[in-house]
């Protein structure tokens, strides 16, 4: 199980002009193992020299590579992006499926006709639960397809969306999970209503430790990600510092996390 970055635990710096090359150098600076490719960060128009210039980066830093994307009911973005993983060196393409209203039986079909060029590019497509499909929708679509090349990218906070809360959003979705998100958030009221405001990870309502538990056993990798709010500006110097010093002690806080946890399973294992 490989722990890294998703390019979402850096929308402020990609809006403000980061480069993926600066993107992995850091993340390796960081500590990272893996990093994922989401839709902000440009990677989709990279041809398949730039692809393959960043896949030898890549290896030259240690790291593996996941790629994202998002548009269920296209096949041709869906298939640009599982070629675009391939050439990549990675196997597991991060797709949002309910980003452009396409029904889920719609979904369903494109996919079962996708699985011929998932398995020649040996890809494995990890669908999201995002802001429309709920967590039940989403299992009913991959569990439709049922082929080990479509499974889940587990996201804890966003069916918060459909006001369903993480510990729902697990139970229904983790046994079909390959690969997860992680961030944290807090909670609160605000006048009639309620403020969902991002915190660094360990700091808000999500069960982090409990969350770890339940994944790093079924997962290929966790990636980082962040709700964080600018500062000052979306370029300006507080708000970048600020999201890359999320991003470096969440990783640290995850790494703690799961080596304690594998350390106390050694220490059951062996009394």
């Amino acid at each position: 199980m490989k722990i890294g970055l998703s390019t979402f635990a850096f929308r402020w710096a990609f809006k403000a002009g980061m480069s993926l090359a600066e993107f992995l150098q850091l993340s390796a600076e960081y500590g990272a193992d893996v990093v994922q490719l989401c839709e902000n960060s440009g990677v989709e128009h990279l041809d398949e020299g730039g692809l393959k210039d960043l896949a030898y980066r890549a290896q030259q830093l240690g790291l593996t590579l996941e790629c994202g994307g998002s548009g269920g009911g296209n096949r041709d973005p869906l298939m640009a992006g599982i070629r675009r993983t391939a050439s990549l060196g990675g196997n597991i393409y991060r797709c949002v499926l309910d980003s452009d209203g396409a029904t889920p039986e719609a979904v369903i079909a494109i996919l079962r006709e996708l699985l011929p060029l998932l398995r020649d590019c040996e890809v494995t497509l990890c669908a999201e639960n995002h802001f429309r499909f709920s967590p039940q929708t989403l299992r009913r679509i991959v569990r439709a397809v049922d082929d080990p090349a479509v499974g889940v990218c587990l996201d804890p906070l966003n069916s918060i969306a459909q006001w369903i809360g993480p510990e729902e959003t697990i139970r229904e979705l983790i046994p079909l999970t390959r690969t997860a998100h992680v961030k944290d958030a807090h909670i609160s009221r605000t006048g009639t209503g309620w403020k969902i405001t991002g915190t660094p990870l360990g700091e808000g309502h999500l069960d982090l430790a409990g969350y770890l538990a339940t994944v790093t056993p079924r997962v290929e990798s966790i990636l980082l990600e962040s709700w964080m709010d600018s500062i000052d500006e979306e370029d300006g110097a507080a708000t970048l510092e600020q999201e890359a010093l999320w991003a470096r002690n969440g990783l640290v806080l995850i790494r703690e996390l799961t080596n304690l946890k594998c350390s106390l399973a050694t220490v059951s294992s062996n009394q």
